[in-house]
């Protein structure tokens, strides 16, 4: 029985195939201009203090500065009385602080410029009260070429973004790899874009130089990489929109780095402790500007995100072991790699059906190491298939539905075809594939203009297919 390899679906089907073609290509960028709105154009375009801590020296004075900020700002400040004016911000346990009797407010410039003017513009009238000019004393200032303290932002920032994109261009590119070859992959990114964004900016001088950022980089963007590693095989074509979701959109607002973290909601200040960006900025800054303060419970969270990312690798493998320990199939030519593959896209949660066919030239002759990416009707990836010495190829576990076949190999030019796998029957699809430089196309062949005609027939599961010379079994 001959397969299809196009049809002329009816209206209904076609409006159908197009409502969920759009709904496939769309989600993503919906998700990224609702995401947007809610959580940057909200919370960022009218900042105001949420019990932003700041220390005022003499417990009579803390009571009286509370009294007046609380009539001025609501709620807006979290007034607590200090010996020390300079010791609570260094030992961040105020984001500045006020000496009364010398009328000069403490402040950290590493903190970021809106911070520091937010506290002065606070602090000045209370000054005047006493008919005195409020002096500013900037005890953790920024980096001499970090104007405006934003500048350690941006690269946690580009750690952060690198660590869950590099995973979604191996995803979309090297399906095939194994997880131990992707895990390698990831740390070796992660190295580079350590070491590379630190030399950066200490070249430029807007961090001072200290190596331990290097670590804290690196350990940031394996705790996104691992995590989204392991999120790869449960939420399969979610990836992209779960990524983003946690990543960026809860991520950036939450971090303290665009908007100072007492100026934005509190929904955002309680996500502070758990997100991966915000804790990896609050180490940096620790360790660059604060004598270490805070750090280690900071490196403890990304840790944990390391962790979590390890287990859900771990749960996958496991997932993925007792599925096909039962069944496991002889002619399946994937082996680890291609299973690992399989389980990363999602597919492979079925025995049956199967495909098997052969992956040759125009003359005839196999073509190893050629790649057949599977694409099930939605437009999701689900399995990249690749041929043995003899041409060969095969795989189990794919959808009982219409699948779209991409055939490729370097130097020939890839072709397409369409089929539709049922459960109880074996499909054997055959490509040839031209030369790059035979500019070949097919006369009407019964294919979308631009596709290829492959050979292939249906048969009975149990039947070994064999033609002469094909090694597929």
């Amino acid at each position: 029985m001959t397969h299809e390899t196009a049809t002329s679906p009816g209206g209904a089907t076609r409006a159908l195939e197009t409502t969920r073609a759009l709904a496939n290509a769309l989600w993503f960028p919906v998700l990224f201009a609702v995401g947007f709105m809610f959580c940057y154009l909200l919370p960022f375009h009218s900042p105001a203090p949420h019990d932003l801590p700041v220390a005022v020296q003499g417990e009579e004075a803390a009571a009286a500065v509370s009294v007046a900020l609380e009539e001025a700002a609501p709620g807006g400040f979290d007034v607590v009385p200090t010996e020390d004016p300079d010791e609570a911000v260094l030992d961040r346990d105020a984001v500045a602080a006020y000496d009364p009797a010398a009328h000069t407010l403490h402040v950290a410039g590493s903190l970021g410029a809106a911070l520091e003017q937010t506290a002065v513009k606070t602090f000045t009238p209370i000054a005047a009260q006493d008919g005195a000019e409020l002096e500013v004393a900037d005890d953790a200032p920024a980096a001499s070429g970090d104007g405006m303290g934003m500048s350690l932002f941006y690269m946690v920032l580009t750690w952060t973004l690198t660590g869950y994109i590099v995973v979604m261009m191996l995803s979309a590119h090297a399906p095939h790899l194994r997880r131990r070859t992707k895990l390698l992959t990831v740390a070796g990114f992660g190295a580079f874009t350590s070491v590379f964004c630190y030399t950066v900016a200490a070249v430029v001088d807007v961090i001072p130089h200290d190596p331990a950022v290097i670590a804290i980089a690196f350990l940031l963007t394996q705790a996104v990489s691992w995590t989204c590693l392991g999120l790869a095989p449960f939420v399969t074509k979610w990836l992209p929109g779960v990524a983003m979701t946690v990543f960026v959109l809860l991520s950036m607002p939450s971090s303290g780095g665009a908007i100072p973290l007492p100026m934005v909601p509190e929904f955002f200040q309680a996500l502070h402790p758990l997100m991966p960006m915000g804790r990896a900025l609050d180490a940096i800054r620790a360790v660059l500007y604060f004598d270490g303060a805070g750090l280690w419970g900071s490196v403890a969270v990304l840790g944990g995100w390391l962790v979590l990312g390890a287990l859900l690798l771990a749960a996958a493998t496991l997932r993925e072991r007792s599925r096909r320990a039962p069944g496991a199939h002889a002619g399946d030519r994937g082996g680890p790699a291609k299973a690992e593959a399989a389980e990363d896209t999602g597919a492979g949660k079925d025995a049956e059906p199967s495909l098997i066919g052969r992956v040759t030239d125009t003359a005839g002759r196999p073509v190893a190491g050629a790649v057949v990416s599977v694409v099930d009707h939605s437009g999701r990836h689900v399995a990249a298939l690749e041929s043995g010495a003899d041409g060969a190829y095969s795989g189990l576990g794919l959808p009982g539905e219409r699948l779209t076949l991409l055939a490729s190999a370097p130097g020939h030019s890839p072709r397409v075809a369409r089929v539709t796998l049922d459960h109880g029957g074996l499909v054997h699809l055959d490509f040839a594939l031209y030369p790059d430089d035979a500019a070949v196309r097919a006369p009407e062949s019964g294919v979308s203009e631009g596709f290829l005609p492959v050979s292939g027939r249906r048969v009975a599961l149990g039947r070994r297919v064999r033609e002469p010379g094909d090694g597929a079994g």
